[in-house]
């Protein structure tokens, strides 16, 4: 049994009737993409730009920020997933590439980050690390790939309403 692409860049077992999931998962991407773009790559680096903040209460509530922020992004992956198996549709690259750099994000890199933020918390010295430009950069390639994947999904909504 084969798949095929269809309109919205997801693609279906052929053969099969999907449940239209455009709307929700339209609405899901976009929540998605927002709150990462928000929180990631806007709202942490502005707390630093703060005089008042010391750096160990910046990282603090930065690490309460990543946490919550990351249940969020958590919630969204798994309506992305549970739309997409009540679809019966198969995730574009786009979004394999957002759950590849989630699970980056979450699985490898943040721990790491979290260690090295309590120990300069704690007042104790870390070692020089580029990590942060990997999270960047994972955050960039999440972030441009759910714009992305829902402009794809937008697709077969535009059509129907012009149809």
């Amino acid at each position: 049994m084969g798949f095929f692409a269809d309109r919205s860049g997801l693609e279906t077992f052929a053969g099969q009737s999907p449940v239209d999931v455009a709307k929700p998962m339209v609405a899901i991407i976009f929540i998605w993409s927002g709150a990462a773009i928000a929180g990631n790559l806007i709202a942490a680096p502005a707390k630093f730009q703060a005089p008042s903040l010391t750096l160990p209460v910046a990282l603090d509530v930065g690490r309460m920020q990543f946490q919550w922020l990351g249940v969020a992004e958590a919630v969204c992956a798994f309506l992305v997933l549970a739309l997409l198996l009540a679809s019966k549709r198969m995730a574009s690259w786009q979004l394999v590439a957002v759950f590849a750099a989630f699970a980056l994000q979450r699985l490898w890199i943040l721990p790491v980050l979290d260690e090295r933020t309590l120990a300069i918390i704690a007042g104790q010295p870390v070692k020089e690390s580029s990590l942060h430009l990997v999270y960047i950069a994972a955050e960039v390639v999440k972030a441009a790939c759910l714009v992305w994947a829902g402009s794809q999904a937008m697709r077969p909504l535009s059509a129907r309403s012009r149809a």
